[in-house]
């Protein structure tokens, strides 16, 4: 499924019936869910309605759900090649001090 093709309210939808079912799977109402994430009942029957809602609330519901393993693709840490690596590093060369000619190195200091 392409979901570039999936308006954002049919997406909204999906994502709702997922914390949907993770709640129902883990045996819990509505009203428990809304406690314990410490969040409004009403966000909770929002979001399960796939209606938009605060990604800090969202955040919130999916660890008292011990689902956060829905967002894993947002805090993944991909693997970096060592010629990607090299190709940045000569198009970007670190950049080295310039000494100033005009101070005198030898002169005395006034302390």
């Amino acid at each position: 499924m392409d979901v570039y093709f999936i308006s954002d309210n049919a997406l909204l939808s999906m994502i709702g019936e997922t914390v949907k079912r993770r709640r129902i799977s883990a045996r819990l109402t509505q009203r428990q869910v809304a406690e314990k994430a410490h969040v409004a009942l009403s966000a909770v029957g929002n979001i399960e309605n796939g209606k938009s809602c605060a990604l800090g609330t969202l955040v919130q519901l999916l660890r008292t759900l011990n689902a956060l393993d829905l967002l894993e693709p947002f805090y993944r840490e991909e693997p970096i090649s060592p010629r990607a690596v090299a190709q940045y590093e000569k198009k970007h060369p670190a950049r080295q001090r310039v000494r100033n000619k005009l101070t005198d190195t030898n002169s005395e200091s006034e302390w």
